[in-house]
């Protein structure tokens, strides 16, 4: 152990590691990736929130309940959850992670998914984590599924094993940004296949996504498992849009 903070200190001299937002230099020992007034600016999503979509409510003192949406339409997952609020700076950190390769960035975004008290989930309901698959075509372009690396994370600090052969994706989709919900649905309607049908049955899933914006994408992927025979499927992501 002392070795080990020797060269740790070592390492923080030469190689000082920086605030991801403003780039600070952080306190040598520290294992963060935000300094404390970034860190700050970030919304994790506690309180009274919806218990199907979980979108928060607030300026709500009152206990969960369901959000107009979700009383008018129902969805294949029981639940969906998410660590924090997409924007400011998780909005920058996302971007630089998926679509600048930056695995620094996906490391912090792992560590705030699989450090966030996601109050009253028994992980051990669920038998596999199933990260958002992406098309080959998208894989071949980012050269990682950004969904799988947060999924691993989070499989590790809860022991659940992380299975991305079970759901593929059948066919190259628009990136759903700048879409609206009945586009999004439209966009990613069929887009998912079971690969192999003969491991879902009467098993429980959680799916892993980077993002919640409408749902469509993990509503998609649920329904797919649900029709494969999944005994149930919720979500999880490191941020929801609000």
């Amino acid at each position: 152990m002392i070795l080990r903070e020797f060269f740790t200190q070592i390492s923080d001299a030469f190689f000082p590691r920086i605030c991801l937002a403003c780039s600070r230099v952080l306190p040598s020992g520290r294992p963060a990736f935000f300094c404390s007034d970034c860190f700050r600016q970030i919304t994790f999503l506690h309180g009274s929130l919806c218990p199907v979509c979980g979108i928060l409510f607030p300026d709500s003192s009152s206990e969960n309940h369901r959000c107009p949406s979700c009383m008018e339409h129902t969805h294949w997952f029981d639940f969906a959850r998410a660590a924090v609020a997409y924007e400011g700076i998780i909005v920058d950190t996302i971007h630089r992670f998926k679509y600048g390769r930056d695995l620094t960035a996906g490391d912090a975004l792992a560590a705030l998914l699989a450090d966030f008290d996601f109050d009253g989930i028994d992980f051990s309901a669920f038998d596999a984590m199933i990260p958002v698959p992406l098309h080959i075509r998208r894989l071949r372009e980012r050269r990682f599924n950004q969904s799988l690396v947060l999924a691993r994370a989070l499989g590790k600090k809860h022991g659940i094993a992380v299975d991305f052969s079970l759901l593929k994706r059948r066919r190259f989709t628009l990136t759903q940004t700048g879409l609206d919900k009945c586009e999004r649905d439209k966009n990613i309607s069929g887009a998912f296949w079971a690969a192999h049908p003969k491991k879902i049955p009467g098993r429980s899933f959680l799916l892993v996504d980077d993002v919640y914006t409408t749902g469509a994408t993990v509503n998609e992927c649920a329904k797919t498992l649900v029709q494969a025979g999944a005994k149930r499927v919720a979500a999880l992501t490191a941020a929801r849009v609000l």
